[in-house]
């Protein structure tokens, strides 16, 4: 029979070996993350990240004022809250309020540009962060580390809110199809169905950016990289299962006060930060294995790999077959 082989008493498959290699693969990946210190490197990241929430809910805030569509911040945070934990959304919207209702001239330029720069820190130590997990030294010069990590904490961010944007175009597209009549409910209902794969595009899509531009290499763009995929999908399972957490047995207003809806927050940027970086370890290991298993192109049939021994030879002592022939 192909494909099985039997030893001593038992049979085994060829199928058991894609369990193996899949085994084998998540073993690296956690050996990556002990090695290269990702959780502590995942906390500093949530630190920068907790700061530079605040002026960029500002900030949104003030520039989706300007569109003809009341409420549409409420709406996007709302929409939030569906993965992020309710008590870390309440104190962004109440933040967010509090700050509206004393606006003052210059308010929208100077929340844009404290949020660009605090942004800027923390997508800063998430290519430190990268640099760790593929074992580079950072040789750029601090200018072009600092453009390049405000130009991603511009990127990043613009994709983000354009994927909550999908969602809320989504909506009002099925409500406007449904009042018309339209083809009937498949359209509508096909729409709703899309919408989310295309959030989830658009987040990894994000961190594929970080992934090409943030390490002190040349990295190969790829549109999607298995490391965005178990990142975003990862992230979005641990947000929804620390929300239920959080709404279901956790009593973090019991246990820290006044400051539980910021350890709340401080917690989901852990985890999304985290996850970032194993997404970055996920690519590393798949990088390796695919270096290693696929074939270098040659101009000739042989292995270059096996003719750096005879030119060492050559170089050297002549071996016993040629001492032979002379």
């Amino acid at each position: 029979m192909a494909g099985v082989t039997r030893t001593g008493g038992g049979i085994s498959n060829e199928a058991a070996r894609p369990r193996r290699a899949a085994w084998h693969f998540a073993q690296r990946v956690v050996a990556g993350v002990l090695e290269h210190q990702s959780m502590g490197s995942a906390a500093q990241i949530a630190y920068y990240l907790l700061f530079a929430t605040f002026p960029l809910m500002l900030s949104l805030a003030s520039l989706l004022a300007f569109l003809p569509v009341p409420n549409l911040m409420d709406w996007l945070l709302t929409l939030l809250g569906t993965v992020v934990p309710s008590a870390a959304v309440d104190l962004m919207r109440d933040s967010v309020e509090g700050l509206m209702t004393q606006q003052r001239s210059g308010l929208l330029c100077i929340g844009i540009v404290v949020s660009i720069w605090a942004a800027a820190n923390a997508v800063e130590a998430i290519m430190q962060g990268l640099n760790r997990v593929q074992g580079l030294r950072e040789h750029r010069p601090f200018w072009k580390t600092r453009g390049l990590a405000i130009l991603l904490a511009i990127g990043v961010s613009f994709l983000a809110v354009l994927g909550l944007l999908t969602l809320w175009f989504g909506s009002q597209v099925s409500h406007w199809w449904d009042v018309r009549g339209g083809l009937g409910p498949l359209p509508v209902q096909v729409w709703d169905a899309v919408r989310w794969p295309l959030v989830l595009l658009c987040l990894m899509g994000a961190i594929d950016q970080l992934y090409f531009i943030g390490p002190a290499a040349r990295q190969r763009w790829r549109w999607i990289t298995p490391g965005a995929v178990a990142a975003v999908l990862g992230w979005v399972a641990a947000s929804l299962g620390f929300s239920a957490y959080v709404r279901n047995v956790g009593s973090f207003n019991a246990t820290y006060g006044s400051i539980g809806a910021v350890i709340i927050l401080l917690t989901w940027m852990y985890l999304t930060a985290f996850f970032i970086l194993l997404g970055a370890e996920v690519n590393a290991v798949a990088r390796e294995i695919g270096w290693r298993t696929t074939p270098r192109r040659s101009n000739s049939a042989r292995d270059p790999r096996t003719e750096s021994v005879p030119r060492r030879r050559r170089a050297g002592k002549p071996s016993g077959s040629q001492r032979a022939e002379t």
